[in-house]
């Protein structure tokens, strides 16, 4: 081709695939179309989320959550396979870096089986950090990508689980950090603040 027609093509690809995988856009996973958008969280906490996902039922929430000490906060797709967790933690003096550490060890050594990826920290849009972890982890039927996160949060941490099956980890994995970034504290007195 001629005139660098390869090029514009090319360019043209990469920035149809970008978007294709962005949460500022709709996404179609496994045929379901997916928008995002901000939702205030009762624990006092912002963050861009698919706008299909509700809360989950109580009853749904313990199977999926079997122990008692479930998070607060869970919400996830119509058929359940694609979830957020939130709850707050007590604080602590050590970094997040360490505390995400901590966290994974944890996790590690009570699932010797799990195949951890990576450890991460990202800047957030109100000055503050999240630190990240995720791993494979295995389900009755499937295995399940996992990423976890803590934020900095007013009197302890935000803590925060997404999960998917693992066969949707390329698409989701780059969408669940991206939806990361965009946490941000509400204001005292705010949702549940």
């Amino acid at each position: 081709m001629p005139y660098g027609d390869e090029e514009i093509i090319s360019a043209r690809v990469a920035a149809q695939k970008a978007q294709a995988n962005s949460i500022s856009s709709t996404v179609i996973i496994n045929g379901a179309a997916y928008r995002f958008s901000e939702r205030e969280f009762p624990l006092g906490f912002a963050m861009v989320v698919p706008e299909c996902f509700d809360t989950l039922a109580p009853e749904l929430a313990r199977r999926k959550y079997p122990y008692e000490d479930r998070p607060r906060i869970i919400v996830s797709n119509e058929d359940t396979t694609v979830g957020l967790a939130f709850d707050i933690g007590i604080p602590a003096q050590e970094s997040l870096e360490a505390r995400a550490a901590a966290y994974r060890s944890l996790v590690k050594h009570l699932y010797p089986s799990y195949v951890f990826f990576d450890q991460s920290l990202y800047d957030l849009t109100d000055e503050n950090k999240a630190a990240c972890f995720d791993y494979l982890s295995h389900g009755l039927d499937s295995d399940i990508y996992n990423l976890c996160f803590i934020a900095e949060f007013r009197e302890g941490e935000l803590m925060g689980w997404f999960n998917c099956p693992f066969g949707y980890r390329e698409v989701w994995e780059n969408l669940a950090r991206q939806m990361i970034m965009t946490i941000k504290l509400l204001p005292q007195g705010g949702e549940g603040g």
